[in-house]
């Protein structure tokens, strides 16, 4: 059988550790549009504001080499541009080949969303997803930074350029910053830290034009900020414009798949940013563009490209942050603080849980995070929780539950 992967991506390599564990005889081929060193094939976006920083090396980014998949017998195609999918002669075309499948995984991943605004392209207008806006940022010499976008990807891009002394300034368009994150509450915890530290931070303010190219000031509703660059953190688009009119897109035009990871066509599966798949909290269908949402859908498209029924109970949304010296986490429906029914203090560590119908269905923990995954279990599972007895997650301790069906 011959096996094809779109996307070199978490989800693709979750997908091959699973694959190999069924099915050691199939040929597997990675398609890549990234043009990278061949030995060091694979990196984690999530990491990159460190490197920024400088805290992660080039070597220890590239956490994955070449050994990887030379071990599990894939052939890795680097700088090839996927321009379409041919389901009835399963086909897919890239700018340079075609390549023949049986079956075929798209883990194509999200870019950055750009927005449309005057100057959105000029120089020194970075956005940071890949190594190479990575470098971008890094080299550049800018003494005024603005961020427009005070959501993670902002947030962590500012913290990574504080200790080269530069004037940061985040603009955000909602309220509060991290508001797809965290509870108004634990953001304006993080904004805190952020102001104690020189970082200005704009709330309800809209960017409405970047001046100069390169980059000399950005215009808001409210405002005229001079600066020198800026880094675009607006959120993700999936990469899906090869399969438009293909395959099934959702409303935000993500891949539509099933709980199987199966999409529209016979043998094509989907997995990661690029995908829309059913909320485990509200049963909407929605992308989740989250590390571990990618690495579990990647591993149940593996499981069931080879015929082993594995299933995923619904999409989640899991995020930590690490602001100085506090770890910030959150995990599920965090957004109505009308439905915090518990706050627990315990040797420094801040906990909020949130309740529906007696289930727990989110949770922020500010601190020691070491048993927060175990959340992710009990908000799976629905289990009916007394709240007036219950005491977090160390009530979860001795419970555990497989993350998918087997």
């Amino acid at each position: 059988m011959q096996i094809l992967i779109i996307g070199n991506s978490v989800a693709c390599v979750s997908a091959i550790r699973e694959i190999r564990k069924w099915d050691k005889k199939s040929s597997i081929t990675v398609i890549s549009k990234e043009s990278l060193d061949p030995a060091m094939p694979y990196y984690s976006p999530v990491v990159l504001p460190y490197y920024i920083e400088g805290k992660l090396s080039k070597e220890n980014l590239f956490s994955i080499r070449m050994d990887f998949y030379e071990e599990m017998r894939v052939n890795v195609n680097l700088g090839e541009r996927v321009i379409a999918v041919e389901p009835k002669e399963k086909v897919v075309v890239t700018e340079k080949s075609k390549y023949f499948y049986d079956k075929l995984l798209i883990a194509s991943g999200a870019s950055p969303r750009i927005l449309d605004i005057p100057g959105a392209k000029n120089k020194r207008v970075y956005v940071l997803r890949t190594y190479e806006d990575a470098e971008k940022i890094k080299s550049d010499d800018s003494s005024e930074v603005v961020v427009i976008g005070g959501g993670p990807v902002g947030v962590e891009a500012a913290l990574s350029l504080l200790n080269f002394k530069k004037k940061i300034t985040i603009i955000e368009i909602a309220p509060y910053i991290l508001s797809t994150v965290f509870s108004r509450t634990v953001s304006e915890m993080i904004e805190k830290q952020l102001v104690e530290k020189g970082i200005e931070v704009l709330k309800n303010e809209e960017p409405i034009e970047i001046s100069g190219n390169p980059v000399k000031s950005v215009k808001t509703n409210k405002r005229k900020i001079k600066c020198s660059s800026v880094i675009m953190g607006v959120g993700v688009v999936p990469n899906t414009d090869f399969v438009k009119g293909v395959l099934k897109l959702g409303a935000r035009n993500g891949i539509v798949v099933d709980e199987r990871m199966r999409t529209s066509e016979p043998d094509i599966y989907a997995a990661g940013d690029c995908v829309e798949l059913k909320s485990l909290i509200d049963e909407s269908i929605r992308p989740f563009p989250v590390w571990p949402n990618a690495q579990e859908t990647g591993r149940v498209a593996g499981a069931n490209m080879v015929g082993i029924d594995l299933t995923y109970e619904g999409g989640i949304r899991v995020n930590s942050l690490n602001v100085f010296d506090k770890v910030y986490f959150s995990i599920g429906d965090v957004y109505d603080e009308g439905k915090r029914a518990k706050e627990i203090e315990r040797n420094g560590t801040i906990e909020f849980y949130y309740f529906s119908n007696g289930s727990l269905i989110g949770a922020e923990i500010i601190g020691d995070v070491k048993y927060a995954g175990l959340l992710k279990n009990i908000i799976r599972r629905k289990l009916p929780i007394d709240i007036d007895s219950f005491n977090g997650v160390y009530d979860f301790i001795e419970i555990t539950a497989p993350a998918v069906k087997h």
